[in-house]
């Protein structure tokens, strides 16, 4: 009988991509959900789904019966305050992470972000989420060495795109209608396809051998933001004009933004986090690590992905044809 995985995050952007890539290697994948969850990207997939809000030890204790892996792509990416990261990615991680120490399973795969390292020559987190995420990490670690018996296998995936992603549809309409908005910096950027994200779990549930230390994903290519600019208006099929924006425009339009939503009760589109990790100067990071460590590499070129990704807007009725 196939293996059983435990995922989170499954109704999202990323774990859903990670689902499929899990049933079309033949695991059996058992699917954490909210009451609340929209399950639309699961909907007739073959998969299990189990009802269970995260942070209660005794849900876990039952939904993780019978699993050998571990799957947590769960995770906040916006929030109205600062202690809602913590609580989410931090906190219950390591709920997550003790229950299935006691559950004996085999391997635990941590989706985190190349925001727990921060933007390249930085050091460290430069956001909140970040930070909340780089937390995440120490407390499976923790936990790990406390009960011992389980490997981990952490992956930092850079800014990550495709279909079913709602964070980027905003440039894809604006290249739509010929112009894309870039920060006003000698940026560079290593965005990586949600396709990719996932085949680099496979290979983290499937591979034997210690891997140490997180790993950090990208794509194949360095871009700067008037590369992705062009390329955004070749997947529309129209030619683009990138406006530089000051860095002080973007900082000041997160920072209403995010106060804004404060207001209306809401997590905001565009925050203060999002505008800081925007306006920083590079986030790329070296591949050869985690092709050492799991023979993983990049398939998909930013042109080929943002032109897959439009295609699907399209089909979705998402963009205009």
């Amino acid at each position: 009988m196939s293996s059983l995985v435990f995922l989170t995050g499954a109704t999202g952007f990323v774990g859903s991509h990670v689902a499929e890539s899990l049933m079309r290697a033949g695991y059996r994948v058992r699917c954490a959900v909210r009451a609340t969850s929209d399950t639309r990207w699961i909907e007739g997939r073959e998969v299990e789904t189990v009802t269970i809000d995260l942070s209660s030890r005794s849900m876990l204790e039952a939904a993780l019966e019978g699993v050998e892996h571990v799957v947590h792509a769960a995770g906040l990416t916006r929030a109205r305050y600062d202690a809602d990261y913590f609580f989410v990615n931090a906190e219950i991680t390591e709920i997550i992470a003790s229950a299935a120490a006691r559950a004996s399973v085999r391997r635990f795969v941590l989706v985190s972000s190349l925001a727990a390292r921060g933007p390249d020559g930085g050091r460290g987190p430069a956001s909140p989420y970040g930070a909340s995420k780089l937390e995440a990490e120490r407390r499976l670690a923790t936990v790990v060495e406390s009960a011992g018996g389980m490997q981990t296998r952490v992956l930092r995936p850079g800014g990550v795109y495709g279909p079913r992603d709602t964070d980027l549809l905003p440039l894809f309409r604006l290249a739509a209608s010929g112009f894309v908005p870039v920060p006003g910096v000698v940026g560079r950027l290593q965005p990586v396809y949600a396709a990719d994200v996932a085949a680099a779990v496979l290979r983290a549930l499937g591979n034997e051998s210690e891997v140490a230390g997180p790993l950090a994903l990208g794509g194949p290519e360095v871009h700067s933001w008037e590369e992705i600019a062009a390329a955004l208006g070749a997947a529309v099929g129209r030619e683009v004009r990138p406006v530089r924006v000051p860095a002080s425009l973007f900082l000041a339009a997160g920072t209403v933004a995010e106060l804004t939503a404060k207001l209306l009760g809401r997590a905001p589109d565009l925050d203060r986090r999002r505008a800081i990790d925007l306006t920083r100067l590079d986030w790329t990071c070296e591949l050869d690590p985690v092709e050492r460590a799991l023979g993983w590499r990049p398939a998909v070129t930013l042109q080929e992905g943002l032109t897959e990704a439009a295609a699907w807007y399209r089909e979705m009725g998402w963009l205009r044809r």
